[in-house]
Formats: C-alpha cells, structure tokens, sequence
C-alpha cells in the first residue's frame, strides 16, 4: 500500500526542542524526536533524543536513538548512543550500540543489552485502538 503525503507527514514531524531557556522539572515522553537544549530535572523518553552542547539532564535518557554533546547526570538507556566530543556523562550507559568520540567523559559502566529500554523509568504501552502512551 502506498503510503499518502499526510501519512508520511504524521510519521516525520519536526523534533519538540526544550529551549536554551526553558528549565523543566518532571518527566518527558514523547514518540516522536527531542532536543533538549534547556535543563530538564526528571526522566525522559523520546524516539530520537539530542541533548544539547549547553543542556543539562539529571535524570534518565531513554529512546531509540540518543545522542549527547552536553551533560546528563544519570542513566542512559538506548539501541544506539552517541557521546561526541563534548559530552560528560556521569551514569551508566546500557545499549546496543556506543560509539564515544575522543574528548568525550564517561563516569559510569558501560553495559551492552539487547533489549537495553526493558527496564527503562517511563515504559510504553499500546491500547488496542494502537494508541501509544506512557507508564510509569
């Protein structure tokens, strides 16, 4: 089946960004991508997570896909990780796949998982309507 333009559009919106000068206290979830550019006190799980160069993240980082150029302060929990130059994580650091570019600070262990989301903070659950929600 050929999918429509407003399918495709449903299934590539553009990521929710968490501003330089936003500071959120409490959990995030999202099935789609975030950017966090701000400081977040809690948990969050996304699809696409992207934290910042200037963010600050105490709290867990869930998602598919996360990738860190500024500091979370807890656990990471993800099929692929990203630590770039810039990045310090002081955490543990359960996935899939990691790759941590020179420069990049990593206090915590380093676990590899096949399924490293089974024990995230914020898990997703499916309605039989296929409504995707959170539960923590």
């Amino acid at each position: 089946m050929k999918a429509t333009v407003t399918e495709k559009n449903k299934s590539k919106s553009a990521p929710s960004i968490l501003s330089h000068d936003m500071h959120v206290v409490g959990k995030i979830f999202s099935t789609g991508d975030i950017q966090i550019e701000g400081r977040l006190d809690g948990d969050l799980r996304s699809h696409a997570v992207t934290i910042g160069e200037k963010a600050v993240v105490s709290g867990e980082v869930a998602g598919d896909t996360v990738t860190v150029f500024g500091q979370v302060k807890g656990t990471i929990r993800a099929r692929q990780v990203y630590l770039c130059a810039t990045s310090k994580v002081t955490g543990d650091v359960f996935n899939e796949a990691l790759a941590i570019e020179t420069g990049a600070q990593l206090n915590g262990a380093v676990n590899r998982e096949k399924e490293p989301l089974k024990n995230a903070a914020i898990k997703i659950v499916s309605d039989e309507d296929g409504t995707v929600a959170s539960k923590t």
